[in-house]
């Protein structure tokens, strides 16, 4: 079998020493609801082989499992519009610092647990800069 990798992504991987072959498996568009037992049955039951490692974006199982939220059933509040601005934007996406995910946060956990982590964080660098300092 010739082993494809996505764009931009290397086919072997080393880990700890290790070498690991990839191959991303092309499906059709996953549906909201769908059985991923079913789908991996159709996509990867062909090509597997004993001892091979099957992993899946978390995207596909969240659809599957129904735990998918859509924007327009999020309404952004004050408290997510202030604190999306001073999260930390990563090089893997904006999470938190996009005001509609920040008011998830706050809908899945609750406001006070989010102020707290955020006053918390905040605070937590700078006594972490202090003592880089001296």
């Amino acid at each position: 079998m010739e082993f494809v990798s996505n764009k931009g992504k290397e086919i072997e991987i080393k880990v700890e020493g290790e070498i690991y072959l990839r191959h991303a498996i092309k499906t059709r568009f996953v549906k909201q609801g769908e059985d991923y037992i079913n789908l991996f049955k159709e996509y990867v039951s062909p090509i597997y082989k004993s001892g091979d490692i099957v992993s899946s974006s978390e995207k596909i199982i969240a659809l599957c499992q129904n735990r998918v939220v859509k924007r327009g059933d999020i309404k952004v509040g004050f408290w997510a519009k202030f604190l999306s601005k001073f999260a930390s934007h990563p090089k893997t996406g904006i999470g938190v610092g996009e005001s509609i995910k920040m008011q998830y946060a706050i809908n899945k956990v609750g406001l006070f647990k989010v102020l707290f982590a955020s006053f918390t964080s905040r605070n937590y660098k700078i006594i972490w800069n202090k003592r880089c300092i001296l």
